[in-house]
């Protein structure tokens, strides 16, 4: 099998036909950025959003988004470390998020940082969405996690509805729940509108995490983003349009796979899959799904075909970090 993205990479933003607006947003960040969060910024459809990008590029992309009428403020910059090493005598460091990494201000040179800036149309608002966008911090040896308040106010700073912060609130604790499968349990007709599962490559109608796949405040806030995309680019819209309308199987925030195939209760036949880009993709599975033509779930197995002939058998586990709970989305009917 093929990957319909092949092997994630993103699509050749520069090679799309696009506004003068927009293309001076994606060739600054042609890799991995956020086109359709900066579209919907843009043009007011949400307040702010928040960004990364290297301190070398730090001027210009403040300049860039000043002659679109946003205002850019950052909090830091921060340098990726591999392993847990450096936590292993930390106080409460379960607690911490998936994203770790050495924080430094942004006057610092250091190397393969990246700043975390936030951008948005009205000063005050975004200087309030960057209060409350912080991560959680080591000091002294113990984790300081921030209140929940703060969860909620950068949320809302990023213009997502109330009812998925509260449910992010409730539902994103990676020891001992699985927020897609929360969303997912109470959904009775997933939309490809809520398809947050490409969140991570920045192409998708919905950036946040819904409280359900077919949520109503969603789906307005993605129609909305939608149109004002489809204005700014056509040919990204249907990009989005046809990565988004998609069968997946999701495991948990990490381990996300789509489709072109045909989706049924307890299986999806395909042609082609690809592998969502997470911070920790299972490589392994994505392998063997691209040997196979039928992936069945059966209770905590997956279990993947050729044919007749059973290839891979993989058994998901919820007594871990980032409980593993095995499900079928069929977004394939499209933006409704």
């Amino acid at each position: 099998m093929i990957s319909i993205l092949g092997d994630i990479a993103p699509p050749v933003l520069s090679a799309m036909d696009q506004s003068d607006e927009l293309r001076g947003y994606t060739a600054l960040r042609p890799e991995h950025g956020q086109p359709v969060n900066f579209v919907a910024v843009m043009t007011g459809v949400k307040p702010s959003m928040d960004d990364w990008v290297t301190r070398s590029q730090l001027d210009e992309y403040v300049d860039m988004c000043r002659n679109r009428g946003l205002y850019v403020t950052a909090n830091a910059q921060f340098a990726g470390f591999s392993g847990d090493d450096s936590l292993a005598d930390v106080i409460g460091k379960e607690t911490l998020t998936t994203t770790r990494a050495a924080a430094h201000t942004v006057a610092e040179d250091v190397p393969n940082a990246s700043v975390h800036v936030f951008v948005g149309r009205d000063r005050q608002a975004v200087d309030r969405t960057r209060w409350s966008g912080w991560y959680p911090l080591v000091s002294g040896g113990r984790a300081s996690s921030k209140p929940w308040i703060d969860h909620y106010w950068f949320g809302e700073g990023l213009g997502y509805p109330s009812c998925c912060t509260e449910a992010f609130a409730r539902h994103n604790n990676w020891s001992v729940n699985n927020m897609p499968y929360q969303a997912w349990r109470s959904t009775q007709a997933p939309s490809a509108l809520c398809n947050s599962t490409p969140r991570f490559t920045g192409l998708t109608w919905t950036a946040h995490l819904p409280c359900r796949y077919d949520c109503a405040a969603s789906i307005t806030l993605a129609r909305e983003t939608r149109a004002a995309v489809r204005r700014h680019s056509v040919e990204l819209a249907d990009y989005v349009d046809n990565l988004t309308a998609r069968p997946c199987l999701v495991l948990n925030e990490w381990e996300t796979f789509s489709f072109d195939g045909t989706c049924r209760p307890s299986s999806i036949q395909y042609e082609a899959v690809a592998l969502m880009p997470s911070n920790k993709p299972n490589r392994r599975l994505f392998e063997a799904l691209q040997a196979g033509s039928r992936v069945e779930i059966r209770d905590d197995l997956v279990v993947i075909f050729n044919s007749d002939d059973v290839v891979w058998i993989e058994q998901c586990r919820v007594d871990g970090f980032a409980p593993r709970v095995p499900f079928f989305l069929d977004f394939s009917a499209g933006a409704r």
